[in-house]
């Protein structure tokens, strides 16, 4: 690692000098910055190339994102609802994760999945001998060493977390998915037999935990039962001695998930959550500026209505229009027009603001072609069959896909199902882009409801 204690100063583009501008910054910290980065991607170049690293992680790694993780998860559950299944899931909660984790045994781990020699050095020696303080209104602690936790805000320090958590689906039978720290286990039950061994694979993680120095927080934890079944197979879960709570819905990645895998609360949260930021904004940025507000409503309210809205997009005319009503007071909000006899159809015109069930269409659509195309980590041939149709014309194009049977309306409206329906409505000259670009630039020509 790189030793010089040498200090320089930084400047912003274009900034003339002067004293008041003058930022030392240590050359120690530039220089293990990009020996970070270096280290990182070699790292993860090996961990690939020898698939290392559990599918069923979708945290911080290349084409996988909280959305493909609730994508997949979703689909699973709502299809297997159709088919008149029962999963027990259980969402599981570490209890300060990333400070727990020893540094002796993540050594060990990296050791064991071939990360040898000076790479393993260089990771032993930006683990080792640091030390932590802290200030309360200007009184500072004495300093103690950390023996424990990956260094947070750091570029390695995620990679180095998911390395020593990767063994942890290995030791049970049920299916887990992991997004960094969290992590939910479910199976489909058939019988007693297996709540028996969902059972058996929590005492298992239970005794993972204890091996490798972790810790579940079994009150935070919850209990799932996805079923239309009107006596389902029914049990009782606990995790070191704690019994689980079996709720109704449970909140994972930032999506409310219910048992019955409506969308209904998580709207309703949604749209609470963005009208609550929608009044903030109204009380403390009062210009009359429409750009300055337009931008502070596309930064702060309209992201909360379309996070993850792929998996969640409202099928009912009911609810599009509950979160259409958002963006109709921003609307007002941002145009300073109020009265009752004012348009906000003019106004949304006005502003050139699409609608959002569009926008929410589009956004399917767009996760579809990566879907086709391999740029997410989500495989096409699980989901998706191609038709046999090779020919295009004006009203049609050759990758048309075969529509997924369906028995309940609920799984009708998913994303798989319901996207694939207007995919094959699309204009052959979107379809067939032959690239990310410009299937986005095409699609954006189109008026989706």
């Amino acid at each position: 690692m790189c030793r010089s204690a040498n200090v320089t100063a930084i400047f912003k583009k274009g900034e003339k000098y002067k004293p008041s501008n003058y930022r030392p910054v240590s050359l120690t910290c530039i220089c293990c910055k990009i020996q970070e980065h270096i280290l990182t991607s070699n790292i993860l170049k090996h961990l690939d190339a020898h698939n290392i690293l559990t599918d069923c992680q979708h945290g911080f790694r290349a084409r996988r994102s909280c959305e493909t993780q609730l994508l997949s998860l979703a689909e699973e559950l709502s299809s297997g609802l159709d088919k008149k299944e029962q999963h027990d899931m259980v969402v599981l909660d570490f209890s300060k994760a990333f400070d727990r984790v020893p540094h002796h045994r993540l050594l060990g781990k990296l050791e064991h999945y071939g990360v040898r020699g000076s790479t393993l050095g260089w990771i032993k020696a930006f683990l080792t001998d640091r030390v932590q303080q802290v200030t309360v209104e200007g009184a500072t602690s004495q300093s103690l060493h950390v023996l424990s936790g990956v260094p947070q805000g750091t570029v390695l320090g995620p990679l180095l977390f998911l390395v020593f958590i990767n063994d942890l689906p290995d030791c049970v039978q049920s299916k887990v998915r992991l997004f960094a720290d969290d992590c939910v286990l479910y199976r489909q039950i058939k019988d007693q037999n297996d709540c028996t061994i969902l059972q058996h694979d929590l005492e298992e993680l239970a005794a993972w935990e204890k091996k490798w120095g972790m810790a579940f927080h079994p009150e935070k934890c919850s209990a799932i039962r996805v079923t239309r079944a009107r006596n389902p197979i029914t049990a009782t879960y606990t995790l070191k001695g704690h019994a689980l709570q079996l709720e109704d819905s449970t909140r994972y990645l930032g999506v409310e998930l219910q048992a019955n895998m409506s969308w209904n609360k998580h709207i309703n949260q949604t749209v609470r959550k963005a009208n609550s930021t929608l009044g903030f904004l109204r009380r403390n940025l009062k210009v009359s500026n429409e750009q300055t507000k337009t931008a502070a409503y596309f930064s702060m309210v309209r992201p909360v209505l379309e996070y993850c809205a792929t998996v969640w997009s409202p099928h009912t005319k009911s609810y599009t229009q509950k979160v259409e009503m958002v963006q109709r007071r921003a609307a007002r909000y941002v145009t300073n027009r109020y009265r009752n006899t004012s348009s906000v159809t003019n106004m949304l015109e006005h502003l050139d603001w699409e609608s959002l069930e569009s926008r929410r269409t589009k956004h399917q659509l767009t996760m579809l072609f990566k879907i086709i195309h391999g740029l997410v980590a989500i495989p096409a041939d699980d989901y998706l069959t191609t038709t046999h149709n090779t020919r295009s014309t004006r009203s049609s194009h050759s990758r048309k896909l075969l529509q997924i049977p369906v028995s309940t309306d609920l799984y009708k409206y998913s994303f798989f199902p319901r996207t694939v329906r207007t995919w094959n409505t699309l204009p052959a000259a979107v379809a067939e882009a032959p690239g990310l670009v410009q299937f986005k630039r095409e699609l954006s020509d189109l008026t989706l409801n």
